[in-house]
């Protein structure tokens, strides 16, 4: 999320926003293998979080908390 608030209105930062919000919510897809086309700390750092959310799992409270943060990010970008 903070590299997503740092890198601005970018084709990355919107890869990492559909992969987390795909990560938490059925009806959206988007395929892991676009984290190919990001910067390797960012790789790391998606890996990292799909490896947590996998093998730990999340709260509804979280996945709501990511899927409500990925939405109003997606929803402020089509004002760029």
């Amino acid at each position: 999320m903070t590299y997503v608030d740092d890198a601005g209105w970018t084709e990355q930062a919107e890869l990492v926003v559909q992969i987390m919000m795909s990560s938490v919510h059925p009806d959206v897809e988007s395929s892991v293998a676009t984290a190919a086309f990001l910067p390797r700390n960012v790789r790391t750092n998606v890996a990292g979080f799909l490896s947590e959310m996998l093998v730990d799992g999340l709260s509804n409270e979280q996945r709501n908390a990511i899927f409500s943060w990925t939405q109003c990010w997606a929803l402020a970008s089509l004002d760029q």
